[in-house]
This record gives structure tokens, C-alpha cells and sequence, in this order.
């Protein structure tokens, strides 16, 4: 096997904002007993965002519950299968809001490493309908529309 070393760091970053994001990659590691949920989600411009959560930590198992509330529908109890659930979540679209923070180490430019973080509470799965990205809040599109209705 053969792998081919990206020196020139030609990431692309997922841009801030509402975004349609796919599912392009997920798996628990590591193999045997994993402690892990490791996601990797692409948009329509090629920019990728990656995501953990950890088995060990309380606030990430609960973050990790409404992910799968929103994308495989889990109710409270269900089990999440570390196999199969995680295989089911491959192909799927969904919208989420994209935040960028700032590391604390920087790039070979002298300039500060940014990472772009998917913000929980807003992730919910997406329609034929809905365009890659959102010019407003839904709350006031919901407004503009009934005020067309007058």
C-alpha cells in the first residue's frame, strides 16, 4: 500500500453557518472495545468537518444521544450498536450549524490554526428541499413567510 503525503495542507474548511453536511465517514475505535464515535462529515464545496465522542465522558454520551435523536431517531434507552448503528449513519444528509474556533497553536504561516465545530443542538436531517446554505434564521423565514400571507 502506497500513501501520498499532503505537505501543501490543502484542507479545505467547512465555511461558518448553516449547512447541509453528508455523512462520509464513521467509526468506533479503537476495534475490540472501543471508547470512541470518530465522524467525518462533507459539504457540496468540499470542505470537511470532523467530530469525537467519548464513551467516557458524560457530556459527550448525552451530545452523542441527541445526534442520534436527530439522524437514526433514538429514544431514551435505545442502545447505540457500535458496529451497525455506526455503519447506518454513512450516506446520511443533514443540517447542522457550523462554528469556527480558534486553536491555541499555529499554522507554518505564523497564524493561528482554525477548526470548524458542528454546534449540536442544531442538527436535524435534511430534505430534497433544502439548499447547502441558509441566508437567515428559520425563525424568520417562518416570519417573512406569513408575512407574505397578508
Amino acid at each position: 500500500m502506497k500513501i501520498k503525503m499532503n505537505l501543501k495542507n490543502n484542507y479545505k474548511l467547512v465555511p461558518e453557518g448553516q449547512r447541509r453536511l453528508k455523512i462520509t465517514k464513521s467509526e468506533c475505535s479503537p476495534s475490540g472495545k472501543p471508547s470512541r464515535w470518530n465522524l467525518t462529515f462533507e459539504d457540496s464545496e468540499g470542505g470537511f468537518v470532523n467530530t469525537r465522542f467519548d464513551f467516557t465522558n458524560n457530556f459527550s454520551l448525552f451530545a452523542m444521544g441527541k445526534f442520534l435523536e436527530s439522524v437514526l431517531g433514538f429514544k431514551d434507552g435505545d442502545e447505540f450498536d457500535t458496529k451497525a448503528d455506526a455503519e447506518r449513519c454513512i450516506g446520511i444528509d443533514i443540517i447542522a450549524e457550523v462554528v469556527h474556533t480558534e486553536g491555541s497553536k499555529v499554522n507554518d504561516d505564523g497564524e493561528p490554526t482554525i477548526f470548524a465545530n458542528i454546534v449540536n443542538k442544531t442538527i436535524r436531517l435534511a430534505d430534497d428541499t433544502t439548499t447547502q446554505t441558509a441566508t437567515e434564521s428559520p425563525r424568520n423565514m417562518i416570519s417573512n413567510a406569513l408575512d407574505d400571507l397578508d
